[in-house]
């Protein structure tokens, strides 16, 4: 009988001590409510992986952990929103990293015409050293890199005249992204480039303000370019990636376990985002034709002219954005293309 005694004493002490765990587990996480800023639209695949990756957090942490989705830039355009992710006022974003160049001017690289092949060469170059050394760079000035999304190959519209030749491209004003090496890429093929911010291009392009701009095609579709611009032309000019990222000051804040299920998150939602974006590609495209814009190609003779003029007209700013990082680059570029073909 003693020996039941000390047994079931013993038990009930296991269980009261697993009790008490449970309860500190369950404690462990603070009531938080959270903000995640994008400017795509709420249907957008980025918008749609930001929904996935609340759902995700809110669910492993009892519902502790919730994080506001918010589409079309309503907490800002996106140098605003990084600027509050380096100040700790807004904790999630994704969208384009080129508000950060004047802090981590290797990001400029993303607007290097025809670097990547495929959107699988990028992403494994995303994933790889490169994206370790962008990511340390924006972890140095307040931003915690938690994947690097899909946005895709960048193709030009205009509302003027079809482009089907390089020729065509001589004098339409385009808007493209605030990126010198951008701007004079174009000017180089004879376009009128400048600048714009996104929240002001869809007007822009009704107005006639702009005759056209450069973006992905998902994007395009879901902005619903299709009402303001005439005519495409699938150049796949520049490859573009968006950044999904947490403020640093937020991130540095919370506790080993809330970082393992934000990172486990993160990755579920990088790999949902990017299969989502290919999934869409075809579909976004035929319902802009569908919808009245006429598509062209660039030969592969005006191709060729593009891969020409383009890189004396960039020289300067590779130079800018560093040998040693551009080394980096182009190394690892050369060994994924290795080992996808061996």
């Amino acid at each position: 009988m003693k020996f039941k005694r000390i047994v079931a004493m013993t038990v009930l002490s296991a269980m009261a001590g697993f009790a008490t765990v449970g309860s500190v587990q369950a404690q462990e996480f603070k009531d938080r409510n959270l903000r995640f800023g994008h400017g795509m639209a709420d249907n957008h695949p980025a918008g749609q992986a930001a929904k996935k990756f609340s759902a995700e957090i809110q669910e492993a942490t009892g519902g502790k952990t919730k994080i506001s989705v918010i589409a079309n830039q309503a907490l800002g355009p996106d140098p605003q929103m990084l600027g509050a992710l380096q100040g700790g006022v807004q904790e999630f974003y994704t969208g384009s990293a080129l508000g950060m160049l004047g802090q981590v001017k290797e990001l400029g690289f993303q607007d290097v015409p025809f670097l990547f092949e495929s959107e699988a060469e990028a992403h494994a170059v995303f994933d790889g050293p490169v994206g370790d050394y962008l990511n340390k760079k924006l972890s140095a000035v307040g931003i915690h890199v938690l994947g690097w999304w899909e946005n895709g190959f960048r193709h030009i519209t205009n509302s003027r005249r079809p482009v089907n030749t390089l020729a065509d491209l001589k004098g339409l004003k385009l808007r493209t992204q605030p990126n010198p090496l951008t701007l004079d890429a174009f000017k180089a093929l004879g376009a009128n480039a400048s600048p714009l911010a996104w929240s002001e291009l869809f007007v822009a392009l009704e107005t006639g303000s702009f005759d056209g701009q450069e973006n992905p095609i998902v994007l395009m579709n879901t902005q619903r370019f299709y009402e303001v611009q005439k005519y495409m032309t699938l150049s796949g000019h520049v490859y573009s990636p968006l950044i999904f990222a947490v403020s640093k000051k937020f991130w540095d804040g919370l506790t080993p376990e809330e970082q393992s299920i934000m990172t486990t998150a993160a990755k579920n939602a990088t790999d949902y985002q990017r299969e989502l974006t290919a999934s869409e590609v075809e579909v976004a495209l035929e319902n802009m034709k569908a919808e009245g814009m006429q598509v062209t190609s660039f030969s592969e003779q005006d191709l060729q002219k593009i891969r020409e003029l383009v890189p004396p007209a960039i020289a300067p700013h590779l130079e800018k954005i560093g040998p040693e990082f551009m080394t980096l680059l182009q190394a690892e570029i050369a060994a994924v293309r290795a080992s996808t073909k061996s």
